[in-house]
C-alpha cells in the first residue's frame, strides 16, 4: 500500500459492487459518471463518512462506537482529515445568518470600525475633536468599541427596531388585497381565528348596523369616516348574546383587534395565525442599517459601516484597497483592513464578488453556498486535509468556472487532496487524475469504468463521458416561430433587475442565460409573477395588459419547478411523493398471507404504528446524539434497516416482503408489478423511468435527491396529476447535476411538454442546450449592479453574433469548433505534450505581425472592468511541444505590470485594416486606449478586440530581466484565427529589413518601444 494514496478496497454501499479504487493524495481528483453510477456512494457516504468517524472518534474523550454506518467495504487505508463542502446539508437555515456572519467579515468589519472610526457628536452627529469633544454641542462622544457596531449589543443597535432593521406590523394591503370586495365578503374570507370570531363579526354587525353601514357596500367605496369605523372601531357598548351567554362588547376595529390580539397571543401557535396579514417595512430610524444614528454616522476612508454592509464585495474590496493606497485607513488598523481585503477577495475569486455581506444565506444557491464555504477554507492554509466538494460548478456560467479551477488548484497546492464529484468538462479536463463510474446508473453502475489521465479517458472506449465529450451533444428538433403567439412582460423590476421586459414565443423552448449574479433568476421571478396574476385576473375580467403583460390569455397555468429540495421530512420517500405508497400496501394488505393474519393496510406504512419497527420508528437509522457535535445516524439494530416488525416482513406477495419491494429501483419494480393489477403504480414507475430516474429506489428519501432529480421527479407528480396543456413550465437550472448522456432524457421531456401544447421557460448555464433552444434572453453583461439588463433576446445564432454577450461567445466557440478541447492552464501542473494547442499558421505570422497584448486590471477605479494594452515589438515560438511563446516589455511598463498583475492575457493579432487600432495604442493613457474600440471577453476573459485577425488566450508562466526589458514567456492556452477570408495581417514591412534579427525579434529604436 502506497503512502501517496488513499486505498478503498471492497467497497459495497449502495449500489457499488466491491470497488477496490485508489485516490492520489495532494491531486486534484475528479469522480465522473451519469446521474446514479454511484460517486456520491463511493466519495460521500463511504470515504468521507468512514474518515470522519475515525477523526470523530479520535477527538472524543470517551470511547465511540458508531457501528458500520450505511456504507460496507473490506478495506479503507491511506485517508487524511475530512472537510465536506456540500451544497446545502440543512446546517444553513438560520434566518439570521448572512454572507457576513458565515464568512466572519462582520466581525472583521466591527473591529476596524470600533478602532478606525472616529466618534461622532451624540447630539448632532457631527464631527468631534481628537479629544472627542463637540464644539458645537459642548458634550464628549462616547470612544469606539467593536459593541458599536453590532446590531445584537445594546451599545450598537437601533432602538427603534431592536437592530433588526425593520419593523413589523399589520398591512392593510394584505389584510384587503382586493378592495373591491364587500364588508360580507372580507369577513367572510378572513383567516380562521383572526378578526372572523363571532364575538367580533358581531360587534361589528352591530356597529354597522347602528351608524348605518351597509354590509353589501365594497370597500372602496366607503368614506373616510367609515373607513376609520371599520378599521379602528368606535368606544360604543353593544350588549349581545352570543351563543346562550350575554356580555358587553365594543368593536376596537379590524386593525385594532389584531394588534392586540398578536400583542397577547400566549404561544407560537397563537401568533402564527395572523401571519398571513403581517407586513415589514423598513426602519424609518435607521433606514435598515441596524444601528444607532452615532454608528451609521461613523467613518473608515469615506465610508460607513452600512456602505461595506449593503454594497457588492467587489466594490468593498476596491473602496479599502483605494484607502489603503491613499493612506485614507488609519494606521492603527492597516493590517486587519488588509486582511478584509485578502479574504473578500477570496471569494471575489470563486465568483461571488456580486455578493452583499447583509444578504441573508437562506437565500443562496447551494451552488454558491458550497463555493462560500470554499472561499472560508481558502484563507485557513490548512494542509493534508482531504477535501470533498460535490459539483462546485453548479450554478456557475462558464466564463466563472475557471475562477473555480484556480481555487481549487490553491487548496491542493496548499498540500491537501482534493476530490471533486463533477459534471462540467473543464473541470474534468483540468483534473490531475480521472476516476470514472458507471457505466449506468443504479444496477446498471456501481463499477469503476476508468481510472487515470484526461489525456487516457478520451482514448477509453468504456466511458460515457468520453463518449459524451466527442460527440455533438445534445439535439431537438426546433420550433418553428414564423407563426407563433408571444408572451411579452414589461417593468421588470427586481433586485438588480430594473425595468426589464422579457419576451418569449409559446410552443417553444426559451433558455434564459447570463453569467452568475446576472439577474435570471430575478427577471424569471418576474415573469412567473405576471403571468400568474394575469391567469388570476382573468377570472375578475380585469385586462391582463393592465399588469404590464400581453399574450397571457393563451395561457391556462403556469408552473415553477424549482431547484430545491422536496418533502421536509426524511419520511417523505419517492413512493409517497408520486402518491403509489397507498397502491403498494393495498396490494400487500389483499394478499393472502395479510389476510390471514388480520393485517390491514396500517401495518405495512413505516409511519403508522403497529407494523413498524418502533425502535427507529420506522426510519430504519438510530440517532446517536453526541455532546460536542451533531447527532449522527447508524443503520437501526432491532429491524436492520428493514423498518418493519418481523411479522410485518413474514408477509410475501410473489416471493417479496414490503421491505424487499422498496429496496427495488423503479426500473426494477416495473418488471415485478403487474400492469393489469397495479395500473397506477405501473403508470407512475413509467414516467419515472422515462425522466432518467429508473435507478432510484422506491424507498428512498426525497430529502437525500440531488436538485436536478428532485427537480425531475417534482414534475413527474405533476404530470401524473393531470394530462396539462396551455401551460407555461419554468425550470431553474433542470441540467444541474445531469451527466452530459443524461440531458437526453431532459430533452426528450421537453418534447413531450412541448408537442402537448405547453411553453417551456428554463434558466440555463449548460451551452448546449442554450445552443438549440428556439429563443434565447440572456441578461448581463456582468454580475450584480454590472448585470441585470437584457442584453440579448433572440434565436441562439443571433447570441452567437451580439458581441455584448458573455454567454454569446461560448455558443460562437460550440458552432465554429463543435469538438474542440480547450483545457484551461494549471501553472503547478504537468502538461501533456497531446493538450499544446496547435500554433499553426499563427506560429509563422507572430515574428512580424503587428500584436496588441491586452489585460484587464485586477483592481479598478471606475466601475467595471479597466482594459490594459500595449503594441510589442514581435513574439517568438518558444517551443511548440508546451505551447510556449515569449516577448519584451519596457521594465517598468505601466500597462503592462495591470495586466500581469492578473496573470492572463489576450495576444490579438491585427488585420491590415486594423492600422488605426495600432495608432490608438500609440498615445494616450493606458486605460483609455480601449474607449474608442469594440472589446468582448476572450476565452479566458480578457479583452479581444473586435475584428482582430487571431487571437491567443495567454497564460503568465514567468518572466526575466533582460537590461531595460523584460522577457516574458507565456503558456498558450487557446488558439482562434479567422480563415475563409482574404484579410491579411497586419505587418511591419515598413520598418524594413534591417528592423528584424535573425530570429524574427525586432530590434529596439525609439518607434519601436513597449508601451
Amino acid at each position: 500500500m502506497s503512502l501517496d494514496s488513499i486505498r478503498l478496497e471492497g467497497v459495497t454501499t449502495h449500489n457499488l459492487k466491491s470497488v477496490d479504487v485508489s485516490f492520489p493524495k495532494g491531486k486534484l481528483v475528479v469522480a465522473a459518471g451519469v446521474s446514479g453510477s454511484g460517486k456520491s456512494s463511493l466519495v460521500i457516504d463511504t470515504l468521507f463518512e468512514h474518515s470522519k468517524t475515525l477523526y470523530l472518534g479520535a477527538l472524543s474523550s470517551k470511547s465511540l462506537d458508531m457501528g458500520d454506518g450505511d456504507y460496507q467495504f473490506d478495506r479503507i487505508a491511506g485517508t487524511q482529515p475530512p472537510v465536506a463542502l456540500r451544497q446545502r446539508d440543512g446546517g444553513f437555515s438560520n434566518p439570521r445568518s448572512t454572507v457576513g456572519t458565515l464568512t466572519g467579515l462582520d466581525g472583521l468589519y466591527r473591529l476596524l470600525f470600533g478602532a478606525g472610526s472616529r466618534p461622532v457628536c451624540p447630539a448632532c452627529l457631527g464631527p468631534t475633536g481628537p479629544d472627542l469633544f463637540c464644539d458645537d454641542c459642548g458634550c464628549f462622544a462616547e470612544p469606539h468599541s467593536a459593541k458599536h457596531f453590532s446590531p445584537n449589543r445594546k451599545e450598537g443597535k437601533c432602538l427603534q427596531c431592536d437592530g433588526i432593521g425593520e419593523l413589523v406590523g399589520f398591512s392593510l394591503e394584505k389584510i384587503i388585497p382586493d378592495r373591491s370586495k364587500t364588508l360580507t365578503e372580507i369577513w367572510d374570507g378572513a383567516d380562521p381565528g383572526t378578526f372572523a370570531v363571532p364575538n367580533v363579526r358581531k360587534a361589528f354587525e352591530a356597529m354597522a348596523a347602528d351608524i348605518g353601514l351597509d354590509l353589501g357596500l365594497p370597500f372602496e367605496k366607503l368614506s373616510p369616516e367609515q373607513t376609520e369605523r371599520v378599521l379602528h372601531g368606535s368606544d360604543t357598548i353593544y350588549t349581545l348574546k352570543i351563543r346562550k351567554v350575554t356580555n358587553d362588547f365594543r368593536f376596537e376595529g379590524i386593525l385594532g383587534f389584531l394588534e392586540r390580539a398578536y400583542r397577547n397571543a400566549s404561544s407560537a401557535a397563537r401568533k402564527n395565525a395572523f401571519t398571513n396579514y403581517l407586513g415589514r417595512e423598513v426602519c424609518p430610524a435607521c433606514n435598515g442599517g441596524r444601528l444607532r444614528p452615532e454608528s451609521l454616522k461613523a467613518t473608515v476612508a469615506g465610508h460607513t459601516f452600512p456602505d461595506f454592509q449593503s454594497d457588492e464585495l467587489s466594490r468593498s474590496i476596491a473602496r479599502l484597497s483605494e484607502g489603503l493606497a491613499s493612506g485614507a485607513v488609519p494606521a492603527q488598523v492597516r493590517e486587519l483592513a488588509s486582511a478584509i481585503v485578502k479574504q473578500s477577495a477570496n471569494i471575489d475569486d470563486v465568483g461571488l464578488g456580486h455578493l452583499q455581506l447583509r444578504r441573508p444565506v437562506t437565500t443562496l444557491s447551494g451552488g454558491e453556498l458550497q463555493r462560500l464555504l470554499l472561499a472560508q477554507h481558502l484563507a485557513s492554509d490548512l494542509t493534508g486535509v482531504m477535501y470533498v466538494l460535490d459539483e462546485p460548478t453548479a450554478g456557475l456560467h462558464e466564463a466563472d468556472t475557471g475562477r473555480i479551477l484556480a481555487s481549487l488548484r490553491r487548496l491542493r497546492d496548499l498540500g491537501n487532496t482534493v476530490i471533486v464529484i463533477e459534471h462540467d468538462e473543464s473541470v474534468i479536463r483540468a483534473a490531475d487524475w480521472i476516476v470514472e463510474l458507471g457505466p449506468g446508473a443504479g444496477s446498471r453502475g456501481g463499477e469503476i469504468v476508468f481510472e487515470g489521465r484526461f489525456a487516457e479517458l478520451l482514448n477509453s472506449g468504456d466511458s460515457p463521458t468520453a463518449t459524451a465529450m466527442v460527440s455533438d451533444g445534445p439535439s431537438r428538433a426546433r420550433t418553428d416561430l414564423a407563426g407563433a403567439s408571444w408572451v411579452e412582460v414589461r417593468g421588470i423590476t427586481r433586485n438588480n433587475v430594473v425595468d426589464q421586459a422579457a419576451k418569449f414565443p409559446l410552443g417553444a423552448l426559451t433558455c434564459v442565460s447570463g453569467v452568475s449574479g446576472a439577474g435570471k433568476s430575478s427577471l424569471v421571478a418576474g415573469i412567473h409573477a405576471s403571468v400568474s396574476r394575469a391567469i388570476a385576473q382573468r377570472s375578475t375580467g380585469a385586462a391582463a395588459e393592465s399588469a404590464g403583460i400581453e399574450g397571457a390569455e393563451a395561457l391556462d397555468d403556469v408552473i415553477y419547478v424549482e431547484q430545491r429540495p422536496i418533502g421536509r421530512s426524511s419520511r417523505s420517500t419517492l413512493v409517497t411523493y408520486i402518491g403509489i405508497s397507498d397502491h403498494i400496501r393495498d396490494a400487500f394488505a389483499a394478499g393472502a398471507d395479510a389476510v390471514e393474519r388480520g393485517l390491514g393496510r396500517g401495518e405495512f406504512s413505516p409511519n403508522v404504528a403497529g407494523g413498524r419497527c418502533e425502535s427507529c420508528k420506522g426510519l430504519g437509522l438510530a440517532e446517536i446524539e453526541m455532546t460536542l457535535f451533531k447527532s449522527e445516524f447508524i443503520v437501526c439494530p432491532e429491524c436492520e434497516g428493514r423498518r418493519f416488525q418481523e411479522h410485518v416482513l413474514e408477509v410475501r406477495l410473489d416471493d417479496k416482503n414490503i421491505h424487499d419491494v422498496l429496496s427495488m429501483t423503479v426500473e426494477d419494480a416495473l418488471e415485478w408489478f403487474d400492469a393489469k393489477s397495479s395500473p397506477k403504480v405501473v403508470q407512475a414507475l413509467g414516467v419515472l423511468s422515462e425522466f432518467g430516474l429508473g435507478y432510484l429506489q422506491l424507498g428512498c428519501s426525497t430529502t437525500t435527491l440531488s436538485g436536478g432529480e428532485a427537480q425531475r421527479l417534482n414534475l413527474a407528480g405533476e404530470l401524473l396529476k393531470q394530462r396539462r396543456s396551455r401551460t407555461l413550465f419554468i425550470f431553474d437550472e433542470p441540467t444541474r447535476g445531469l451527466h452530459s448522456a443524461d440531458i437526453r432524457h431532459l430533452m426528450a421531456l421537453f418534447e413531450r411538454l412541448i408537442s402537448t401544447g405547453n411553453t417551456i421557460v428554463v434558466i440555463e448555464h449548460n451551452v448546449k442546450v442554450i445552443a438549440i433552444a428556439d429563443w434565447v434572453i440572456d441578461l448581463g453583461p456582468g454580475a450584480g449592479r454590472e448585470g441585470g439588463r437584457v442584453v440579448h433576446s433572440g434565436t441562439p445564432e443571433e447570441l452567437a453574433d451580439n458581441a455584448a454577450s458573455v454567454t454569446g461567445q461560448f455558443v460562437r466557440r460550440l458552432r465554429d469548433e463543435p469538438a474542440a478541447v480547450t483545457p484551461l492552464p494549471d501553472p503547478a501542473g504537468s502538461r501533456q505534450p497531446s493538450a499544446a494547442p496547435d500554433l499553426g499558421v499563427i506560429g509563422e505570422l507572430l515574428p512580424r505581425a503587428v500584436t496588441v497584448v491586452a489585460g484587464t486590471a485586477r483592481q479598478s477605479e471606475r466601475n467595471g472592468p479597466t482594459p490594459y494594452g500595449l503594441v510589442i515589438g514581435s513574439l517568438t515560438v518558444v517551443s511548440d511541444e508546451l505551447a510556449l511563446i515569449g516577448f519584451l516589455v519596457r521594465s517598468g511598463s505601466t500597462s503592462w505590470n495591470a495586466i500581469a498583475d492578473t496573470g492572463r492575457f489576450c495576444v490579438n493579432i491585427l488585420g491590415e485594416d486594423q492600422r488605426e487600432v495600432s495608432d490608438a495604442f500609440s498615445q494616450g493613457r493606458p486605460d483609455s486606449r480601449f474607449d474608442a474600440l469594440s472589446w468582448t471577453p476572450s476565452a479566458n476573459g480578457c479583452p479581444r478586440l473586435s475584428g482582430a485577425l487571431g487571437t491567443i488566450d495567454c497564460s503568465l508562466k514567468s518572466s526575466y530581466r533582460i537590461g531595460d526589458h523584460e522577457f516574458v514567456l507565456a503558456t498558450v492556452v487557446s488558439v482562434g484565427m479567422e480563415s475563409g477570408t482574404d484579410r491579411r495581417p497586419l505587418l511591419r514591412t515598413e520598418q524594413g529589413a534591417s528592423a528584424l534579427d535573425d530570429y524574427g525579434w525586432r530590434r529596439f529604436a525609439r518607434e519601436a518601444e513597449a508601451r
